[in-house]
């Protein structure tokens, strides 16, 4: 009689335990989408194409990677005056490259990467710029006349900032992400060289002599890092190093989450 009842309770045990199974099994677990992939389209108007991934780690932490890879264009904003004698920039190109790191942390504490967010963030942009300008100036033998020359113009610089966003990001349809970063302020260090070559060479004695008036007259902070020298008769070139560089970040991504 023991050994039924005994045999009777462990059954009705191994009933319990399995249904508590079954309905544990039937629970449904929070999806949690703990990266994105994002497409900056703000970025485009820099000539870049840009894209980020975002990693959550913890309920309040994420990690995000950037890239932007250079898209060699005309510049954004014709720089042309249709006004009588004005320059004619041709065959300009401009475009951007950048590589950013950041981590995020989140007001909320959500699975998913959405809400409101602060991040600190490091990066490394580089910016090519080119172009030929037709303009025309006094000749040398005639000074009432105007006579027709040519400038190639490129620059080169790039960057290294580091820099605090402020944002908020939010899930759309449980995939689609939509990430608005209002407010970023950051400040670094700007390498440039530029150089101008003309085809007139008193044009070029006149451009020399205004960079250097120019860069004389900046603060001492930037002027001692600008450096104005003349290469052969009929280009000059202007570097700079470890120049103080303020810039604001601002737009929106959209993005994947899975």
């Amino acid at each position: 009689m023991k050994t039924k009842l005994l045999f009777f309770a462990f059954a009705l045990l191994s009933i319990n335990v399995i249904g508590q199974e079954v309905k544990d099994s039937t629970i449904v677990k929070p999806v949690g989408r703990k990266n994105v992939i994002k497409f900056l389209p703000t970025n485009l108007v820099f000539n870049s194409l840009s894209f980020e991934y975002e990693r959550k780690f913890t309920p309040k932490s994420s990690f995000i990677l950037g890239i932007g890879f250079p898209s060699s264009k005309s510049f954004p904003i014709t720089m042309n005056d249709n006004s009588p004698g004005s320059d004619k920039i041709t065959n300009d190109a401009f475009s951007t490259m950048c590589i950013r790191a950041a981590y995020r942390h989140y007001s909320g504490h959500r699975i998913q990467p959405s809400g409101f967010y602060f991040s600190p963030y490091l990066k490394y942009q580089k910016i090519a710029a080119s172009a030929d300008n037709q303009t025309s100036g006094p000749d040398p033998v005639n000074p009432n006349v105007n006579r027709p020359y040519n400038q190639k113009i490129s620059i080169d610089a790039n960057t290294l900032n580091f820099g605090l966003q402020w944002g908020v990001q939010c899930l759309i349809a449980k995939r689609i992400s939509l990430d608005f970063y209002f407010l970023g302020i950051e400040a670094g260090l700007l390498n440039i060289t530029a150089s101008v070559k003309s085809s007139d060479i008193n044009m070029i004695n006149e451009l020399e002599t205004n960079v250097r008036s120019n860069v004389k007259d900046l603060p001492s902070f930037l002027s001692d890092k600008i450096a104005v020298k003349r290469n052969g008769t009929d280009q000059v070139d202007v570097t700079g190093t470890s120049i103080p560089y303020p810039w604001f970040r601002s737009g929106i991504s959209i993005g994947i989450a899975f």
